[in-house]
């Protein structure tokens, strides 16, 4: 008899999930038995990461759309439901950064991070509330938030994204103690430095940092390497099983024992 994989028979969808954090999540719960919805605002690496799934024998379609919309996020959800049968397992994921000191930040720049990382986690929770909040249900019932270390400690040069990852953090341990009667566990994952492709060394094709800053701020790391998405995936996948059933409102920091990525430039 085969065994079972620890989240066989559930139903996740994960936001942001056509690359980086978001697609190890996808694939980590995927291969733990999940069927998994992944959302996107680029719809074209979206499908890819699905179509890969499924070719590795996964049960996974996507979504496109902006997670600052609620009405997209109410369509996710629905759509995830009909499709698998039932939603059961929310991961936010969805993120971007708009840098800049605070004295030159623009009403755009905190307005977009506000709207993407804060009200976007609120969308979906919300939209998810008729499938996670039903009582009869005995399914296994998880959301799992990504924060980050930026919104536990600050960070100098990005308050917006620091703000708004606290914001998820409150978020996080107020809905814990709203759903906890709903059989609901809601937890979060904080990364430190992560390889991806906003920590990637700046070229004269892109990169968000500059290669000196990110060489100094891997070897403060006691670690001694940056974080990669599987490790934020992994945090991620436990706060999912059933082995969690009793831990909620809890924020999981995942940095290789520097909390603070903060480097003086």
């Amino acid at each position: 008899m085969a065994l079972l994989t620890p989240l066989d028979g559930q139903v996740a969808l994960v936001t942001g999930a056509a690359r980086g954090i978001g697609l190890a999540i996808a694939q980590r719960l995927a291969a733990e038995g999940a069927s998994v919805c992944i959302t996107d605002l680029d719809e074209a690496p979206a499908l890819a990461a699905a179509a890969d799934l499924e070719a590795g024998g996964a049960r996974a379609f996507a979504l496109a759309g902006d997670v600052a919309d609620p009405d997209a996020c109410e369509r996710w959800c629905a759509a995830t439901a009909e499709r698998f049968g039932d939603l059961n397992i929310l991961v936010n994921n969805a993120g971007l950064t708009r840098d800049a000191m605070v004295h030159r930040m623009t009403d755009e720049q905190w307005d977009v991070v506000l709207d993407v990382v804060l009200r976007g986690t609120f969308n979906c929770v919300r939209a998810a509330a008729p499938w996670l909040r039903d009582k009869e249900r005995r399914a296994l019932r998880r959301i799992v938030n990504i924060t980050s270390v930026s919104g536990i400690y600050g960070s100098p040069g990005n308050l917006n994204y620091s703000a708004a990852k606290a914001g998820v953090i409150g978020l996080t341990r107020a809905l814990a103690r709203e759903w906890g009667a709903f059989g609901v566990t809601v937890n979060a994952v904080a990364p430190g430095f992560i390889e991806t492709r906003m920590t990637d060394a700046r070229t004269d094709s892109g990169g968000a940092i500059p290669p000196e800053v990110r060489e100094r701020i891997i070897a403060s790391i006691p670690a001694g390497r940056a974080g990669t998405a599987a490790d934020v995936a992994q945090a991620v996948a436990f706060f999912c099983s059933p082995q969690s059933g009793f831990i909620t409102g809890q924020v999981l920091e995942v940095h290789g024992g520097k909390p603070d990525i903060t480097v003086t430039l």
